[in-house]
């Protein structure tokens, strides 16, 4: 079966996507990881290729796609306000600091979704969501860390997630363990 990416779908996490999430066992690179762990239903093609830093993008889409570990979702309504959503997420100064702070906010958000208790994690998430400078992100990669290495999924994955939202925010002066 040959599934094709089109870039203007938006994707979400098969029950074996959501499986491979916590289990680990399908042997995926650490990009392909990436992108499973950003997909949640609402990222569509673009934001994905934009969190994830992915330069094969549609390759690595292509391929969750053929493993059944992703599925386009049903165009919502929410489309006709995108542009600007992408408005608001792009940076205003068109430095780098701000791409890495939306990319690495947008990443722990979503992993603490897909591994955190919903009414744990709550506040955590929103004060990530609300941060907006790389330097004070850079404050909240410890609790953050401290709640996905505290369930059951993420205590596995815990440190290569923490080295991925690192590696996002350029991996300077931040003390995470």
């Amino acid at each position: 079966m040959n599934k094709t990416v089109n870039t203007i779908d938006s994707y979400d996490k098969t029950a074996s996507g959501q499986q491979e999430v916590a289990e680990n066992a399908a042997g995926l690179s650490m990009m392909e990881r990436r992108v499973l762990i950003l997909v949640n239903g609402e990222n569509d093609f673009e934001k994905l290729a934009k969190l994830s830093l992915c330069d094969d993008i549609e390759g690595v889409v292509n391929r969750l796609l053929q493993l059944d570990l992703i599925e386009v979702t049903e165009p919502t309504v929410v489309e006709a306000e995108a542009p600007a959503e992408a408005a608001n997420d792009a940076p205003e100064s068109g430095d780098d600091t701000d791409v890495h702070a939306v990319s690495a906010r947008d990443f722990m958000c979503s992993t603490l979704q897909t591994f955190g208790n919903r009414v744990r994690i709550a506040p955590l998430h929103k004060q990530i969501a609300e941060t907006t400078d790389l330097e004070s992100l850079k404050q909240l990669v410890k609790p953050w860390y401290q709640s996905i290495s505290e369930t059951p999924g993420g205590m596995y994955q815990a440190d290569d997630l923490r080295k991925e939202v690192l590696d996002m925010m350029g991996g300077d002066g931040v003390d995470a363990a």
